[in-house]
């Protein structure tokens, strides 16, 4: 696909393509669409905070806590590998293309094909990987232990804080009982493509509100069951997430079933749509796998540093996905249909286009949301988090790497916009190029700041990793269909961090007034230390930006009137 850029660019050169400004996507209309997707997003995000709040009443910040978010890391990452990230990437371009060419029967009967296949495979995967993690568990737990303190020798000449003998077979049984849920998960994100595919956004935004529903309600009513001890009653919470795989997919049948989807066994690994889609699908795996190899490792390390680490590292990513799913994600889901769409079309112009508004519109949010969480990242994480067995010592691990996450919060979800652009061009190869480069240099960001900074050095090698995949991205696109309009995107983040700066004063302020007049720290006291400042910066920045940002509010406001 090296040329097809510049076939599509000599198309559109010699057509009468419309002006983009009647051809691209209307600044309130993306707005609207990437609203009513972040409202379900919203649902989601809100409910997995409330999610994470009963687990860190629950679990704490220690060993146990660290043990399940690793495994849950171990089968997410295939749910990413082949389901939300690469075989979106590969799948919506193809059954869009479909889908305009051939109509709604083709592409049924192409999503059939490619589902059948994913099925078996994912069998296959998960019938191995279990059978894997049962001969790791064999290994000594003495063995395990002295591979830490060997590894921590290395880099640091002191020995580990964390028990790895107890806390790594704790992660392996974990995994186990959890990696079925891959399947259920890559089904039902094939079905979030063709629903998005179809313009519907909502109903698969929304599935994950189901997920969350399961992992809160197992909390109460499934690991009771399994004993009295947290290492026992964290089994529970692994039946909750199998539980919440299924919800998530059987939650998005119906809505393919009234658009005219029936179900067909159609196991045919010689399918030309299949073939297509693999032949995609690859490298863009290797692409989504550096990123989760990045959280993996990242996780890993952490216990070499301390048990606490990696759910300390859960708990801040956490908080920074909240703006990122609720906008980035959302924005980038909306993007990747309608960008296939237009480059069918071959309209270089409004592709271009339609990026740089997506750009501009993910600043607007995510700028003022990083300086938010750095100026009021302590007292949101007392909040929300410190009851029970998350106590005052994991508020401040927490928001010490919360402060480093969010750092690349914008570059986290432009790079999800960008390398869209990419995948809707049916090229899943730079993208991995460049995931890839991105993950050595977060291993050696890893291993350079672990020590010094601990859980922040961690978090901070992610979002440093973050900067350079999206700034590579950007430059590798403009090199591939031209201008991005540079210098409107520059001035767009120049008067945005402005007005954020703006309103980090007033958060500053503002909390700092209310601190030294409310003594008692009281659930009352903690909701005016975190609410107050968060409304007079909210205002602060909502005028600012429309001052020094127009073109992107009025737009947002636009959005809300039509809505």
């Amino acid at each position: 696909m090296e040329s097809w850029s510049d076939e599509v660019m000599e198309k559109s050169a010699n057509t009468n393509t419309p002006s983009p400004q009647h051809s691209t996507t209307p600044p309130s209309s993306m707005v609207r669409s990437t609203g009513a997707l972040g409202a379900a997003t919203m649902a989601s995000r809100v409910l997995g905070l409330v999610r994470e709040m009963v687990y860190a009443s629950f679990m704490g910040q220690g060993g146990v806590a660290s043990a399940f978010f690793i495994a849950f890391t171990i089968p997410n990452l295939l749910r990413r590998l082949l389901g939300e990230g690469a075989l979106s990437a590969a799948f919506v371009p193809v059954f869009t293309d479909r889908l305009q060419r051939d109509g709604r029967a083709a592409a049924w009967r192409a999503a059939n094909s490619v589902a059948s296949v994913l099925a078996v495979g994912l069998v296959g995967v998960t019938v191995l990987a279990v059978i894997v993690l049962g001969m790791l568990l064999t290994v000594s737990p003495e063995t395990i232990q002295h591979l830490l303190v060997r590894f921590a020798e290395l880099f640091h000449a002191k020995r580990p804080a964390s028990d790895g003998a107890a806390t790594i077979p704790l992660i392996l049984r974990l995994s186990q009982v959890m990696f079925p849920y891959t399947i259920f998960a890559c089904l039902g994100a094939m079905a979030m493509g063709m629903l998005n595919a179809l313009r519907h956004f909502f109903v698969p935004a929304f599935s994950p509100v189901l997920l969350n529903i399961a992992l809160i309600g197992s909390v109460f009513l499934i690991c009771p069951f399994f004993g009295s001890a947290p290492e026992q009653q964290v089994f529970g919470l692994a039946v909750g997430v199998l539980i919440g795989g299924v919800f998530q997919l059987a939650y998005q049948l119906p809505q393919l079933w009234r658009e005219g989807w029936r179900p067909c066994w159609h196991f045919d690994c010689r399918d030309e749509t299949v073939r297509q889609v693999a032949k995609l699908l690859a490298p863009s795996v290797i692409g989504v796998v550096a990123y989760q190899i990045n959280v993996v490792v990242g996780r890993l390390l952490g216990l070499a540093v301390g048990d606490y680490v990696p759910a300390a590292l859960n708990y801040a990513d956490r908080l920074m996905e909240l703006p990122q799913g609720v906008f980035g994600v959302s924005l980038a889901t909306y993007m990747l249909p309608t960008l296939s769409a237009i480059a069918t079309r071959g309209a270089m112009e409004d592709f271009r286009v339609e990026i740089g508004r997506a750009l501009r519109f993910l600043m607007t949010i995510s700028v003022p949301a990083t300086v938010g969480l750095i100026v009021l990242g302590e007292p949101i994480v007392r909040l929300l988090f410190e009851r029970g067995r998350f106590d005052a010592e994991s508020t401040r691990h927490c928001a010490f790497a919360l402060q480093f996450s969010v750092i690349g919060l914008t570059f986290y979800s432009s790079t999800s916009i960008l390398a869209r652009a990419f995948y809707a061009m049916k090229n899943t190869k730079t993208p991995m190029y460049v995931a890839l480069a991105s993950m050595v240099a977060n291993i050696a960001f890893s291993l350079c700041l672990m020590w010094p900074l601990k859980e922040g050095g961690l978090a901070l090698s992610n979002s440093l990793s973050a900067v350079l995949n999206a700034t590579l991205l950007f430059i590798l696109l403009r090199r591939r269909i031209g201008s991005l309009h540079g210098g409107a995107l520059a001035s767009a983040a120049a008067r945005i961090a402005l007005a954020a700066l703006i309103m980090a004063a007033a958060c500053w302020g503002a909390h700092h007034w209310l601190a030294a007049r409310l003594a008692a720290t009281t659930l009352a006291h903690n909701l005016a230390l975190v609410l107050v400042p968060i409304a007079v910066g909210a205002a602060v920045y909502f005028a600012a930006a429309f001052v020094l940002a127009g073109e992107e509010m009025r737009a947002i406001l636009r959005s809300h009137r039509r809505g």
